[in-house]
């Protein structure tokens, strides 16, 4: 998975993106890595051309983007992103799961993936 994320963003960046994450992520809050991490993903969609081949990296991106919905049926497109977010992970020396103070499982890529699905909501623009 890591060898086609390069493939998007290159591997200097892709190598760039890991360093930040082994600088940033061990001793930061799931909410804020979940950020940076959706944020990378988001660097990538729009590296993207506008129609990727079936069943890469690229097309679950661009699948999850336009239909967000999909991550509450995990799809092979949510599997995708989040093998790739569990790489990142262990490669920047994470631990994707994790658990709450009352041991609740979870992990940084159903943070990242919430993130990267919600990148323009701004849910105060509803009341308006």
């Amino acid at each position: 998975m890591l060898k086609e994320f390069e493939q998007i963003v290159g591997q200097q960046m892709s190598l760039s993106f890991i360093r930040f994450l082994e600088e940033i992520g061990p001793d930061a809050r799931t909410q804020r890595i979940s950020i940076v991490i959706a944020a990378v993903l988001k660097y990538a969609l729009d590296l993207l051309p506008a129609h990727c081949e079936e069943g890469s990296l690229g097309e679950a991106l661009l699948v999850i983007s336009e239909e967000p919905y999909l991550v509450n049926e995990q799809s092979e497109e949510v599997a995708r992103l989040e093998e790739l977010i569990d790489t990142l992970c262990e490669k920047a020396g994470m631990q994707n799961s994790r658990a709450t103070s009352k041991g609740m499982p979870y992990t940084i890529a159903e943070g990242a993936i919430a993130e990267f699905t919600n990148w323009y909501a701004m849910p105060w623009e509803d009341y308006v």
